[in-house]
């Protein structure tokens, strides 16, 4: 081989006539060398010549799978709008069955329900006949009823009448009546005082006259007063003691001193006092005290007690 030729054995055998051993030898290796470039040259290109049908082998899979991957996208597409356009009139199809069952259930339901206000109707025309049947009958009877009441008032005030008529001529027949009494009853005080004067002014005795112990009479709470004014007293004691008397005295901006005071004050003056004896009540005794007590000028001046008491009632001897 010389120079990627082959050669026979005697051509090159006579060409190699003239040169040494040492160039032959570096000959032998240009050739090798230049084979082997050769060869690697000669299987690169067979490389690359595999390679590249093997890129197109692989383009032409990838474009037939693409092209078979779109051709499968479009049928599904397909089946899909298909599909979607069964279902859609499908869709309507139940849509409008939907709508005139609906419009039926409608008409059916506006039907009841007209024939249902009917009735109701009638049955409030009914009813209000009979409402208004029994307000009028209701109002009859009011009627009635308050025609007796006025009938029955007007028969009771007649009667009332009637007897304050008579009540008043009884009650005035009963006053002139005490009247009559009580001007007996006077003037046989005033002669029963006129004869026990007359008789004392003939006689003179130490014992009072009627005259002046009724004059010395002085008007007295009952009991009863009593007892309901001693009642009053314990709850005001009690609710007294239970009272916060501080806290009460700074609600009504005061002393605690002066609140002290306005409560003794106001209790003095609520108080119902019972009778007390006096000196003058003791009769025999009471002259003798009035007449140590009053001065000899005095004594000469004032008339006996049986006088005063005389001309305090209107009763002295004329």
């Amino acid at each position: 081989v010389f120079f990627g030729c082959q050669l026979p054995a005697q051509i090159l055998a006579r060409s190699m006539e003239g040169y040494s051993a040492e160039e032959i030898k570096t000959l032998k290796r240009d050739a090798s060398i230049r084979e082997r470039e050769a060869e690697y040259e000669r299987k690169r290109k067979q490389e690359e010549e595999s390679k590249r049908e093997q890129l197109e082998e692989l383009k032409a899979n990838v474009e037939r799978q693409e092209q078979q991957k779109l051709q499968e996208r479009i049928e599904t597409l397909r089946k899909r709008a298909a599909i979607r356009a069964d279902e859609k009139a499908e869709q309507e199809r139940l849509n409008q069955k939907r709508e005139a069952n609906i419009a039926k259930r409608q008409a059916a339901w506006l039907q009841r329900a007209n024939s249902e206000i009917q009735d109701i109707r009638q049955e409030q025309d009914a009813e209000e006949d009979r409402v208004n049947a029994n307000l009028e009958a209701a109002r009859a009877r009011k009627r009635e009823n308050e025609e007796k009441i006025a009938e029955k008032k007007s028969e009771e005030k007649a009667r009332q009448y009637e007897l304050d008529m008579k009540r008043a001529e009884r009650m005035s027949e009963r006053a002139n009546r005490r009247e009559i009494r009580e001007i007996t009853r006077v003037d046989k005080i005033k002669t029963e005082a006129q004869q026990e004067l007359q008789a004392f002014i003939q006689n003179p005795f130490p014992v009072p006259l009627k005259q002046v112990l009724a004059g010395r009479v002085r008007p007295v709470p009952t009991v009863t007063e009593l007892l309901a004014a001693h009642k009053d007293r314990r709850e005001e004691l009690k609710d007294l003691e239970s009272q916060d008397i501080p806290m009460r005295a700074l609600l009504r901006n005061q002393t605690l001193f002066q609140y002290v005071r306005d409560i003794q004050m106001k209790a003095e003056s609520d108080q119902l006092k019972p009778p007390e004896p006096t000196i003058g009540d003791s009769g025999r005794g009471a002259g003798r005290a009035a007449r140590r007590s009053s001065s000899p000028t005095k004594s000469n001046k004032v008339s006996s007690p049986s006088r005063r008491g005389a001309s305090r009632h209107g009763l002295t001897a004329r």
